[in-house]
């Protein structure tokens, strides 16, 4: 299933520079081939540093159908995915992530985070950039601070995805899937030379799914999603000497993001919820069906253009250049998830505009040293507006328990305003110290100068003005491998980085709480990392294993003013990320091949004194201002994760067939950053079965398979949230789904 990364390659090795093309992946690792059982040795850039690293390729990617980073979570332990659309989604490496919005309901686009997303070499500003998973070539999963090869905000870890490149054999694919619960993807793929040194390539995808949640009013079914991309490259080759890839792409999403009530509760002998409820004639249920009389619906319009180049230049010199500009718009249009009016037409849009330059000098390799530099510059502007708007009735304010009129077709309006500009030099290389010993080193400085805005118009109204920040946010690492024997292998490193500071753009605090409320300082991260690798039995047995521990410090989430009582994005003390992680990869056969992987995670606060109370407190007579949590676990964090899958293959009558099954855990974890015992997500493991044969015609090959999943309809929910009075809302996993997909390639 996985490849699990090794140390850094022996001295003399000749490698590429960073993020090679896609047709010849990196890494003096060792990946799985899927259909093939043999696994084939490919070079790695030696100057990362060999720090914990999982590879899914894309044939995997095909194999196991995953097209989204949510289903990628069941395939890497120690990956945590919450998102209810592309436009809300937070990603958490081993405890360390995105720390904000799920209290108050509202994304702080304000705030990076902590796991940073590239394509293909490119920072993406935020992980919903990535629409789709198609057409991948390999994703590494990287934990730990990797701030100096990669030069954003990666104080938690990276996904670094790279996508296929135009090739200068022909070839074209088609594969379209159905299945339950309205399912359906189509993805094709064309590629091939255009002339002597010009190469193109184009792959459409359109894909849709039904939801989980019925609308009891008008039978809609909701929390689906349907999405159309495309993307186009163009590859112009000049032997060995120059490269340039071009790319363009597009994507246009809607989606119906519905949560469902999970409970209600009772605190101090009354269910305020049910109360209120009962006031204002709502109907109350339970489970995957709703009473609505308004539905939620986003519109994201997203896409961006790139420019790669690299030379090699005389004495094994190379150059590579990366350029980028990126856009992402979201309109969604947000009810309030009750069967009576009081809201009306309120929405949250949101204007992304980010580029960026990444320029790379690496040196001749084979000597003593390896080493790289560069600078990378990151631009940013970002634009939102949020109307929180009231129904013209008594509803509202009976509701909420104002005065009669204060609320009834009232306009909440909220406006912000970011720009981010960034410029880093960094430099890492590999001290080849012995045949057996390499020591990796890197430094990285990164110059950030931040400002926006915040206004806020008809409640507590706030003018921030236009607001400035320049941080310098210095990351560093340093590791040492040792080849103690042919296949076997140990590694120490460790690591400090910062993740850029932030301004509450989007749920900025009240006036009296100062315009320092707005402001965000940049969160620190320290790593370090031990582990071991064995390659045993004629390479059919590949065992790694390791322990970490992250120190995170001015945790950048969503905290509690107790002298203002606002509740507001800022900094938050400090915690702990520990534990231990190991993974196995098997092929007894060539038959067989069977992976299992599981990590165990201790995150808990050191430090978070002033954290916002959970509803079962601040319901209760004589709540306090502000609840203590040091000691206790980081939300976000499942304190275990584990993945196994099997796969066999055998070949009969002509036809290449095969039978796999994939099996997934997670423990409970709590969903909201005030560690409500209402909002803790259950436990759950999440099952996958597939067959299917494949064979030859004259000019190609067909396939087809047979897959199954959630097998055993495991109820499940992305996300929990606290929501008003004692209320617990989530938003429903995948339910069983069986499909088929059937293709043709040559």
């Amino acid at each position: 299933m996985l490849a699990a990364m090794p140390c850094a390659a022996k001295a003399g090795t000749v490698p590429g520079p960073a993020d090679e093309p896609a047709d010849a992946a990196p890494a003096a690792v060792v990946t799985v081939s899927g259909s093939r059982q043999e696994r084939s040795t490919v070079e790695d850039d030696p100057r990362r540093t060999p720090t914990s690293a999982y590879r899914v390729t894309g044939e995997q990617f095909e194999q196991q159908n995953v097209t989204s980073l949510e289903d990628l979570q069941q395939l890497v332990p120690g990956l945590n995915v919450q998102s209810t659309d592309p436009a809300d989604m937070q990603i958490t490496l081993r405890g360390i992530g995105d720390g904000g919005g799920q209290t108050s309901g509202e994304q702080n686009i304000g705030m990076p985070g902590s796991v940073a997303v590239y394509l293909d070499g490119v920072y993406l500003a935020r992980p919903g950039m990535l629409s789709s998973l198609g057409d991948l070539a390999w994703a590494d999963v990287l934990s730990g601070a990797q701030g100096t090869m990669f030069g954003a905000n990666s104080t938690g870890g990276v996904l670094d995805l790279h996508t296929k490149e135009p090739t200068f054999v022909p070839e074209a694919s088609i594969s379209a899937s159905v299945g339950q619960h309205d399912y359906e993807r189509v993805r094709a793929v064309v590629s091939g030379p255009l002339s002597e040194h010009w190469a193109g390539r184009l792959n459409l995808i359109s894909s849709s799914n039904g939801g989980a949640v019925t609308n009891v009013r008008n039978g809609h079914q909701l929390n689906g999603a349907r999405s159309n991309g495309a993307r186009g490259q163009l590859l112009f080759r000049d032997g060995d000497r120059f490269r340039l890839r071009l790319s363009a792409d597009y994507n246009n999403a809607n989606s119906e993001p519905t949560p469902v009530l999970v409970a209600t509760h009772a605190v101090n002998g009354t269910d305020a919820y049910l109360v209120r409820s009962a006031r204002v004639g709502n109907n109350v249920l339970y489970g995957s069906t709703v009473d609505l009389d308004d539905e939620t619906s986003t519109h994201i319009v997203q896409g961006g253009v790139a420019a790669r180049a690299e030379w090699l230049l005389g004495s094994g010199w190379r150059l590579r250049s990366i350029t980028s500009y990126r856009y992402f718009h979201s309109a969604p249009s947000l009810a309030d998830y009750q069967s009576v009016q009081l809201y009306a037409n309120s929405g949250f849009q949101q204007h992304d505009r980010s580029w960026s330059q990444d320029l790379r000098v690496d040196a001749p390799t084979g000597g003593p040293v390896d080493y790289a530099f560069g600078l990378t510059y990151l631009g940013q502007k970002l634009e939102i507006e949020a109307h929180t708007r009231y129904a013209d009735t008594t509803l509202p304010d009976i509701w909420l328990g104002t005065a009669t009129g204060v609320s009834r077709k009232l306009d909440v309006i909220r406006q912000g305003l970011l720009r981010d500009r960034s410029l880093s030099p960094f430099a890492q290389g590999t001290w080849h110290a012995r045949e057996d010993i390499d020591i990796t080193a890197g430094v990285r400085f990164n110059h950030e100068e931040r400002g926006g805005s915040f206004v806020r118009y008809n409640r507590s109204p706030f003018n921030s003005g236009y607001l400035q920040i320049t941080n310098n946010l210095p990351s560093a690492t340093v590791a040492a491998t040792w080849r103690a024997a042919p296949g076997l292998s140990t590694y120490a490193a460790a690591s400090y980085g910062e993740k850029a500071g932030g301004l509450n753009i989007s749920s900025g605090a009240a006036a009296q709480a100062g315009l320092d409320s707005l402001i965000i300082r940049p969160e620190k991260a320290r790593s370090g990392e031990l582990g071991v690798k064995a390659d045993l039995a004629d390479n059919r047995l590949n065992l790694k294993a390791d322990i970490f521990l992250s120190q995170v410090r001015d945790f950048q989430t969503q905290g509690y003013d107790p002298v203002d009582q606002q509740v507001y994005l800022l900094n938050a003390g400090a915690y702990i990320s520990r534990g231990a992680e190991a993974s196995v990869h098997w092929t007894p056969t060539r038959a067989w091949q069977i992976d299992a992987s599981a990590v165990f995670n201790d995150t808990y606060y050191t430090d978070y004194r002033t954290a916002r109370c959970p509803p079962e407190v601040l319901l209760a007579p004589n709540a306090p201002k502000s609840c203590d949590l040091s000691g206790e676990g980081v939300f976000n964090a499942p304190r275990v994760t584990a993945n196994a899958s099997v796969r066999y293959e055998w070949n009969a009558a002509g036809l290449k067939n095969f039978v796999a099954g994939r099996y997934a855990w997670r423990s409970w974890m709590y969903g909201t950053v005030d560690n409500s015992q209402f909002s803790r997500v259950p436990g759950y493991g999440l099952a996958a079965f597939s067959a299917g044969t494949s064979g030859r015609t004259d000019k190609g090959e067909w396939t087809a398979s047979l897959w199954l999943n959630n097998a055993f309809d495991k109820t499940y929910y992305k996300r929990l949230v606290n929501n008003e009075y004692g209320s617990v809302t989530g938003y429903l996993g995948e339910q069983r789904t069986l499909g088929v997909t059937l293709g043709y390639r040559y």
